[in-house]
C-alpha cells in the first residue's frame, strides 16, 4: 500500500484516496462500505485498514441522496443544559441508535430569534424526521413545518400545532395542584419564582399558580419571573427580593428545581428553616429532590419515559414506508406526578 497524502483544498481523505491506498476500484470501496456482504472478506480487510490508516470519514450526505434514505433523527431543544432536555436526549439516543439511527441536535437556548436559524441548519441533514423538543415560539418555524413531508414530533409543548405526534404534559394544571396543596396545608401567602418565561409552556406554570390563588381570593402578587434560563443564583436572588417585599410569606413555588435550591440555600444562609418559617416547591423537579435537606416537594415529570415513547412511534413510522404522513396525528398526555417531602 502506498501512502496517500490528505487534499489540501478541502483538508478531507476521499474515497477515491482509499481505493489508490488499498490497490482497488472507487467502486469496490463503495461496495465495501454500503453492502459489504458483497465484497470478499480478504478485500474489506484491505479496505478498512486503508480507511482507518487515512482517517476517512464517509460522505453520508452522498449516501442520503443515492439511496434516498436517511438514517438522521433531527431534534430541536430549547437548552442543552436545563434537565429536561438532557434527560429526554439522553434516552432517546440510547433508543434510536440501539436501531442504527443517528441523531442530530440543535439548540436555541431559549432565544427566539435563533429557533428559525438553528431549525434551518438542522434541516440541512435531510433527516427522516424531525422532533420538536417544548414549545415553538417563533411564527416563522411554524410556517416551515407546515411544509415539511417528514413526519414532525412535538413533545413538551403546544398541542394547538398538527404534529404527526403530540406528547405532553398538562405543567399548567400541575402548578395549579401544587399551590392547592400548598392552601391546603394553611398557607396563604404564597409566591412564584419562575425562569425561561419567553417560553410559552413556563408561562402556563404562571398562569396556574395565579388562578389557584385568585380562586380563594387571594393575592397573586407576589411573583418574580425572568426570561432566562433556570439557576441556583436566581433562585437565591429572587427569594431575598420576595422576602424584601413581603417579610411575612409563607410559602414559595418554584418552576425548576435549581431555583427551589437556590431558595432553600439563601434560606439556610438567612437561617430562615424550611418548611417551618417557609414552604419550598418546585416543579420539573427529579430524583435529586429527595437526596438534599430537607428533602423537596416536587412534581416531576418522566422525561426519559416519553423520549421512549417517542422513539417507540418514530421508528415505526419510519419502517412502514407505505406511511402517510399527513395522516399522521396522534396525541398523548403523561401525568405528572406529585412527590409530598420534607420542604412543604
Amino acid at each position: 500500500m502506498q501512502k496517500i497524502r490528505k487534499r489540501k483544498n478541502t483538508g478531507r481523505v476521499t474515497l477515491q484516496d482509499v481505493a489508490k491506498y488499498a490497490g482497488v476500484g472507487s467502486m469496490t470501496v463503495s461496495r465495501s462500505l454500503r453492502t459489504p456482504e458483497l465484497v470478499s472478506d480478504k478485500l474489506r480487510e484491505k479496505i478498512n485498514e486503508a480507511i482507518e490508516e487515512l482517517g476517512y470519514i464517509p460522505n453520508s450526505a452522498a449516501g442520503i441522496l443515492a439511496s434516498g434514505q436517511s438514517r438522521t433523527v433531527a431534534v430541536l431543544v430549547p437548552s442543552l443544559r436545563d434537565n429536561a432536555s438532557s434527560v429526554f436526549l439522553q434516552s432517546l439516543q440510547e433508543v434510536l441508535n440501539k436501531n442504527n439511527y443517528q441523531v442530530v441536535i440543535g439548540s436555541h437556548d431559549y432565544q427566539q430569534k435563533k429557533e428559525s436559524e438553528v431549525l434551518f441548519t438542522l434541516l440541512q441533514s435531510n433527516p427522516a424526521a424531525l422532533i420538536i423538543f417544548g414549545a415553538i415560539n417563533s411564527e416563522s418555524v411554524f410556517n416551515t413545518l407546515l411544509n415539511l413531508d417528514i413526519p414532525v414530533l412535538g413533545v413538551a409543548g403546544e398541542s394547538i400545532h398538527p404534529f404527526a405526534l403530540n406528547i405532553k404534559s398538562n405543567i399548567g394544571d400541575a402548578v395549579n395542584f401544587l399551590t392547592h396543596y400548598m392552601l391546603q396545608k394553611g398557607h396563604k401567602k404564597i409566591g412564584y419564582i419562575g425562569a425561561q418565561m419567553d417560553n410559552k409552556m413556563q408561562s402556563q406554570q404562571l398562569s396556574g399558580w395565579n388562578k389557584a390563588m385568585l380562586n380563594h381570593n387571594l393575592s397573586a402578587e407576589q411573583s418574580i419571573t425572568t426570561p432566562y434560563i433556570a439557576t441556583m443564583d436566581f433562585g437565591r436572588q429572587a427569594i431575598s427580593e420576595m422576602l424584601t417585599r413581603q417579610p411575612e410569606l409563607e410559602a414559595v413555588i418554584c418552576s425548576h428545581e435549581m431555583i427551589a435550591l437556590g431558595v432553600i440555600f439563601e434560606c439556610q444562609r438567612r437561617l430562615i428553616k424550611v418548611p417551618k418559617m417557609l414552604a419550598v416547591a418546585c416543579v420539573e423537579g427529579s430524583s435529586n429532590c429527595d437526596h438534599i435537606h430537607p428533602s423537596l416537594t416536587s412534581v416531576r415529570i418522566d422525561y426519559s419515559k416519553m423520549a421512549r415513547e417517542t422513539a417507540k412511534r418514530l421508528q415505526k413510522w419510519l419502517v412502514d414506508v407505505d406511511c402517510d404522513v399527513e395522516a399522521l396525528h396522534e396525541e398523548i398526555v403523561f401525568p405528572y406526578k406529585f412527590e409530598a417531602r420534607q420542604s412543604a
